[in-house]
């Protein structure tokens, strides 16, 4: 099946259920999604590999925390650099790596198809920070975040000490992780075998494709070790929850800092959160700095 024609549908039949609320429109939205998975999942078969044993590596703690912005920190919106600050600030322990383009080579020997291919630009950012993070956590282990997270607790030691973790939520959502993992926020000790699956197959896909099959390669990658290997899933299985308040600043962003906001945020344990520097947020609420304008100015704390 074609997946342009698929996602279309998929589009299509999750706006008509949205607006008449009927199930069939609901039915034939699942019923397409699990046809492009099958279709994503033929593929990734057709790259022929098979995944190391889960326990197969010698468990070992990197204290190392990956952050990406290929262009360099000093050209990272203001946004960026608050977030990456309070990582800084909340990992204290840790290091703290700010990759670029310039000095990923530093720290990784990629492929050279696909070092060829991201040059020529048949492999977009995206797609190549996908490839990063997964070569980094398996050459060296430790955390991945996204350079929009943002941090007001410090980092449980549960992401340093499992095999593999991530931002687990048990919230019901439509989510093709179903809540096992972000792509944006991973953990893994050295020579993790699930990671290094997922690495191989988007090695193998860009060795005998010159175009992209799916924005969320990686998230399907990760639903197929899921769905293809017990103890992949039993490996995911096994992780605490901690990313059911992965959103909740968001809420409260465009406000001030108003007493609802900070008892909500200060009953959050975890204390990680997922925003967007594309996203327009609002730095005045009737006249007083929101918790945004807060974050740029690097203001913002729990105790505000």
């Amino acid at each position: 099946m074609n997946l342009n024609v698929t996602n279309k549908l998929i589009k299509k039949t999750r706006r008509w259920h949205k607006k008449t609320g009927f199930a069939l429109f609901q039915r034939a939205a699942a019923h397409f999604e699990q046809k492009k998975k099958e279709t994503i999942f033929s593929v990734i078969d057709g790259l022929q590999l098979q995944p190391e044993e889960a326990g197969s590596a010698e468990p070992a703690q990197s204290r190392i925390i990956w952050i990406c912005w290929f262009q360099g920190l000093e050209s990272a919106p203001e946004l960026v650099k608050r977030c990456i600050a309070s990582v800084q600030n909340n990992a204290p322990d840790a290091q703290v790596i700010i990759l670029t383009d310039e000095n990923i080579p530093d720290y990784l020997a990629l492929p050279e198809h696909i070092k060829t291919k991201y040059q020529a630009g048949l492999i977009s950012k995206a797609q190549y920070s996908d490839i990063v993070r997964c070569s980094l956590l398996y050459q060296y282990g430790g955390i991945w975040m996204d350079a929009t997270v943002f941090m007001t607790r410090p980092v449980p030691e549960s992401f340093y000490q499992r095999t593999f973790s991530s931002l687990r939520f048990d919230v019901a959502e439509n989510a093709l992780s179903q809540g096992y993992w972000t792509a944006y926020f991973l953990a893994a000790q050295k020579g993790n075998a699930l990671v290094k699956l997922v690495r191989d197959i988007l090695y193998r896909y860009w060795q005998h494709h010159d175009a992209l099959i799916e924005y969320f390669l990686i998230d399907y990658s990760f639903l197929y070790a899921r769905e293809r290997y017990p103890q992949f899933r039993q490996i995911m299985d096994v992780q605490p929850v901690t990313g059911n308040n992965r959103f909740l600043i968001r809420q409260f962003i465009s406000s001030k800092p108003d007493v609802t906001a900070m008892t909500a945020l200060n009953q959050d344990p975890v204390g990680i959160y997922k925003l967007s520097h594309k996203e327009q947020y609002r730095t005045s609420d009737s006249g007083q700095p929101t918790v945004y304008s807060k974050i740029l100015d690097g203001s913002f704390s729990l105790k505000s």
